[in-house]
């Protein structure tokens, strides 16, 4: 039975994890499907996703380093066993803010092979990369006489870096783009070469020069190749999940449960079974506890600041709807947030439509959900004075103690101590925060609810309450009430013994201030 204790959270070398005996969720098999069909490979999954291990296992099967996958799905399916000179670039452990940052990073990936093969750089100048790679690959080649394998780990870190500033951006690309377009120029020397990241810039930002490259990001042959599948976690994790019941005093009925609607959800093809976030899987029963493991890594900030920048309605994002070109490449002039957000790990999959050749898009589980909304509120409500985000706890009981006076007045202290940065729109931005405000409470919150009249703008449930909040902006919150009213959106609620407050709400972008609201309660 697998103890917690052999989980590999955060190991990202195949050989540690093999040699020590953790446990690994074996993906060998689209190893050599991929190193004996393909010669050329892009792979984008969200960070923290496995694909280091990924390319740490291609780099121990190309070296021929049989041992390691005894037991393995590789074992039995490659009968010859050739090695080859590997070269692994990682990308990931910089904070890309300078062209010099960059060079460094990968200069030094390159002095480490020259010295291993005993090559001395044709090139002095650090900042001709493509150049040194190209004179390695030549050289490796004619001292080894076999052809070289490439590996490149989150080759789209400098770009997501430098995507706040123009100018570093498009030195980021240039530069990149050198350097990968050796890997077509060397073709004849190249066995196989593998590029991974989180997002796919398009072909002409940053692969022009290497359009024999495969995209198997949205296949669904590849769904599983990163994250663990529903038969892997039930094939993998029993000894764990019976560890983790015993210590939370569940069944293991509810702890399959659990971890399915924390960290499941996530589809990366039309027809792709459901995948579990592989590093909170791991992390919550190394630990015994559910918690939000994979945001607590990091977050992507270039996200936040698109999002406070640009025009872009967040109320929408459940059930947007893109094509596979949309979701698969982005622009230098990218302002969709939904293609960023797919590929980030923040909305997945979730319906596909064959007609249209639609994706529909959506937050896989609960952590994601969760962790979406409260990353944008420590961006737009933190107060650097009291150190957190606002007084939630004061909102909720306003909400379940029926105080919408109290809970009013909460909310225009909270408007008038936000920054006015950044404001494309006034009345998206307006909308955008009340979308996170509300999402951050905790309770039954729904946006935009239709109704045979019309569709309010938020309605929120309670034990004992039902709000339904009509938002307008530079109008009147009578007038706010009056299409409530008028419309009839509680007609829907007739036969509920809750109470209903009706509430009209008015936004003035001129002062940044909310009006007193218009109110009527039917009991």
């Amino acid at each position: 039975m697998q103890t917690t204790s052999k989980l590999p959270v955060g190991i990202q070398t195949f050989a540690h994890i093999r040699e020590e005996g953790y446990l690994y969720v074996d993906k060998t098999n689209f190893v050599y499907n991929l190193a004996n069909s393909y010669k050329y490979v892009f792979l984008s999954r969200p960070r923290r996703f496995g694909k280091s291990l990924l390319l740490s296992t291609f780099e121990e099967y190309f070296k021929g380093n049989k041992e390691l996958f005894k037991g393995l799905a590789l074992e039995r399916l490659e009968t010859e066993w050739k090695s080859y000179p590997v070269l692994r670039f990682d990308l990931s452990g910089e904070a890309y803010l300078s062209i010099r940052h960059l060079v460094a990073n990968v200069s030094g990936d390159l002095s480490v092979y020259e010295k291993q093969y005993g090559i001395s750089p044709e090139f002095s100048d650090d900042d001709m990369l493509g150049s040194r790679l190209q004179s390695l690959l030549r050289n490796i080649h004619e001292k080894t006489g076999k052809k070289i394998v490439v590996l490149i780990d989150e080759y789209d870190k400098p770009m997501l870096d430098s995507f706040h500033d123009d100018t570093l951006h498009n030195n980021m690309k240039l530069q990149m783009r050198g350097f990968y377009s050796v890997l077509k120029k060397c073709d004849a020397l190249i066995q196989f070469a593998m590029l991974t990241g989180v997002t796919k810039f398009g072909k002409v930002s940053i692969f022009s020069g290497l359009n024999n490259l495969e995209d198997i990001s949205m296949m669904n042959e590849f769904n599983e190749i990163c994250g663990i599948s529903e038969q892997e976690f039930h094939r993998d994790f029993r000894g764990c999940v019976s560890t983790f019941a015993e210590f939370n005093d569940i069944t293991e009925e509810e702890t399959w449960q659990e971890f399915k609607k924390f960290y499941d959800g996530y589809h990366f093809s039309k027809k792709g079974s459901d995948i579990y976030n592989p590093f909170s899987t791991l992390s919550a029963f190394k630990k015994n506890e559910l918690g939000s493991y994979w945001f607590a890594t990091g977050s992507s900030d270039y996200l936040t600041r698109l999002i406070s920048r640009h025009r872009f309605i967040l109320k929408e994002l459940e059930g947007e709807r893109r094509t596979e070109i949309q979701l698969s490449d982005i622009t230098d002039r990218t302002r969709d947030l939904v293609p960023l957000l797919y590929q980030a790990g923040y909305l997945t999959i979730k319906g596909y439509d064959s007609r249209f050749r639609l994706y529909t898009l959506g937050f896989p589980n609960l952590e994601v959900n969760h962790g979406f909304w409260t990353s944008l509120a420590d961006y737009f409500f933190y107060d650097s004075r009291r150190g957190s985000v606002f007084d939630l706890q004061s909102f909720v009981l306003d909400l379940e103690s029926g105080r919408i006076e109290d809970f009013i007045t909460r909310m225009r202290s909270l408007f008038a101590s936000l920054s006015s940065e950044h404001e494309p729109d006034k009345e998206v931005h307006f909308q955008n925060i009340i979308t996170i405000f509300t999402k951050m409470l905790g309770f039954e919150v729904d946006t935009e609810v239709h109704s045979s009249q019309g569709r309010s703008d938020i309605e929120i449930n309670t034990s004992n309450y039902i709000y339904i909040i009509e938002l307008k902006v530079d109008s009147s919150s009578e007038e706010a009430l009056n299409q409530i009213m008028e419309k009839g959106y509680a007609r829907q609620y007739e036969a509920d013994s809750r109470t209903k407050l009706l509430v009209g709400v008015n936004f003035s972008s001129k002062t940044r201030t909310l009006s007193p609201p218009a109110i009527e309660v039917i009991s």
